[in-house]
């Protein structure tokens, strides 16, 4: 997974920081036909659960304590998944759900650019969330789970729109979203920081 933009920083030693495992939830039928979900509530499919699984055998030595998910069933299926192997408890927060795109969802990229081929992200859409708008959604919930969640250590089942919005609201960073079931480490130690050895297919 690349990455441009300000480099990679490393995070400071002291106190125990508060560090989150941000997890894409694991594939969705939606995923595979490369349709914009956004809040639309679709299910995982039978990939995404074996995906999940095999990230919480990757998981379970890890000391994570907790997990909290989006509210859109397939970040909450597989926060349940994460939770019975690990067993730790499980939680879920509306402010972690993806990025709302309207009228979009459902769509794929070919069908958006034939509709409006100057491109989506200067549209006024009923419910499409500018990407200003889930950038300071994705900084503000992340600040308030690590004000919660203090020197804890915890496991974030969310969206690659949601963590595409926070790695440049919170870390400066353009960053592709995760693969499915794919996870970044990131911790709060009075700044955010990407965590070491936590992000996996190489970064």
């Amino acid at each position: 997974m690349s990455t441009c933009g300000k480099p990679k920083r490393s995070v400071p030693t002291g106190p125990q920081p508060t560090s989150f495992c941000l997890v894409r939830h694991g594939t969705t039928d939606w995923n595979r036909e490369a349709r914009i979900q956004g809040c639309t509530d679709t299910p995982l499919n039978e990939e995404g659960r074996t995906e999940v699984k095999e990230l919480a055998a990757r998981l379970h030595d890890e000391g994570w304590e907790l997990i909290l998910t989006s509210d859109l069933q397939r970040a909450k299926e597989s926060g349940k998944i994460l939770g019975e192997t690990l067993k730790i408890p499980v939680f879920s927060y509306e402010g972690l759900r993806e990025r709302s795109f309207g009228p979009l969802e459902g769509l794929r990229a070919d069908e958006i650019e034939l509709a409006y081929p100057a491109g989506s992200d200067g549209l006024s859409l009923p419910g499409l969330e500018s990407r200003s708008e889930i950038e300071a959604r994705a900084l503000a919930t992340m600040t308030v789970l690590a004000s919660i969640f203090t020197h804890r250590r915890v496991i974030v089942v969310t969206h690659g729109g949601f963590m595409r919005a926070f790695f440049k609201a919170g870390l400066g960073l353009e960053r592709k979203a995760p693969a499915n079931a794919e996870r970044v480490v990131v911790v709060w130690n009075g700044a955010w920081y990407l965590g070491e050895g936590g992000n996996e297919n190489g970064g």
